[in-house]
């Protein structure tokens, strides 16, 4: 069993909690400025998830926070669009695994490394100690949760 929270643990988590809207604005612009784009920051979000392993509806359904016909209704517009494809998984042939196209990993590649650049050039304005201060504390988050 887990130990009550303190005080500074809960502000620890307020900030981060409130951290997040400003840094989802900031991606969510940049995906709105990528001239020949169509994907919005939840299909760039699933792109980026399934590049990582393949995985089923429900897994993305359930990692996204949105019900199955949703996620599915996302699903079919990407294979629709050539970026995502549909196998059956080697174990279980009922399942279905979604997978990267190599269209699907170019394109996500591409505006992973835009919106990259862009949040790098938001970056810069921190001071070197500030920089090294927010990597040592997103990498330490990165690997606690």
């Amino acid at each position: 069993m887990s130990k009550p929270a303190s005080r500074k643990d809960l502000d620890l988590s307020g900030l981060l909690l409130d951290s997040m809207p400003p840094i989802v604005r900031a991606i969510r612009e940049t995906m709105r400025n990528i001239k020949d784009s169509q994907l919005t920051v939840p299909q760039l979000r699933v792109l980026g998830y399934v590049s990582l392993q393949p995985c089923t509806n429900k897994q993305l359904a359930d990692w996204q926070g949105v019900s199955l016909p949703a996620m599915s209704r996302m699903v079919d517009c990407l294979v629709r669009r050539e970026l995502l494809i549909r196998t059956a998984d080697t174990v279980d042939r009922r399942q279905v695994k979604l997978q990267l196209s190599k269209r699907g990993k170019d394109e996500f590649e591409r505006l992973r490394l835009h919106v990259q650049t862009a949040l790098a050039g938001r970056l810069a304005a921190l001071s070197k100690a500030d920089r090294a201060t927010v990597a040592a504390g997103l990498t330490a988050l990165k690997e606690t949760l």
